[in-house]
């Protein structure tokens, strides 16, 4: 099967485009002027602008979903409808495990009722695994890439180079998303666990 190696090109420097050279920005850089919700929308949009999937499909970041979020107390409430650096921070890891997780699933990863000092700390240790598991998921692609361009995936039973990629990363979401789901389960079961054998539930002293 003969593969244009242009497209290749393209697939992999789309990936590296939207993903590769991204960062989450630094605590530091997320404005704390107080935005209005449009001012919110666009600054959201701007910083995470991978998960823009085209003008033709459901948009994550929009101003009903962040009323949403504020309304269901995922975050906190905003300051005169105003939104500064500890609601952006919240936001912007709501918005980046969306794809991938439901929203009560997020709001048990994130502190809430915190400290501004904690919550910086838990966004910086989000921020270092986002780029973390973009570079896992950027190398994935290399290799998927050299396997093509070499001819090694399964031949014709895939009517075209994309179509293999395609299937590759759904299969590998896929696999992302049962480990995740097990993974809330059993955090879960534990905590019911501890929670049934404390002192006053045992009947011990």
């Amino acid at each position: 099967m003969e593969i244009d190696d242009k497209i290749i090109d393209q697939w992999t420097d789309f990936c590296k485009d939207y993903i590769g050279d991204y960062e989450l920005p630094a605590w530091d850089t997320i404005p704390d002027l107080g935005l209005y919700m449009e001012q919110v929308v666009v600054y959201l949009k701007k910083e995470l602008k991978y998960l823009d999937k085209g003008p033709d499909s459901d948009d994550i970041i929009t101003a009903p979903a962040i009323n949403n979020y504020v309304r269901k107390k995922f975050m906190p409430q905003p300051i005169k409808k105003r939104y500064y650096r500890t609601h952006l921070a919240y936001l912007l890891i709501l918005c980046a495990l969306k794809p991938s997780l439901s929203i009560s699933e997020i709001q048990t990863l994130i502190p809430m009722d915190t400290s501004e000092d904690d919550l910086h700390l838990f966004y910086d240790a989000f921020r270092q695994q986002h780029k973390l598991s973009a570079d896992l998921f950027l190398k994935r692609i290399e290799r998927l890439k050299k396997l093509v361009a070499r001819d090694e995936f399964l031949g014709n039973a895939f009517k075209d180079p994309a179509t293999e990629l395609i299937v590759d990363v759904a299969l590998i979401s896929s696999f992302t998303k049962i480990l995740s789901d097990k993974l809330f389960m059993f955090e879960n079961t534990v905590t019911d666990m501890m929670g049934s054998s404390s002192p006053e539930d045992d009947g011990t002293i």
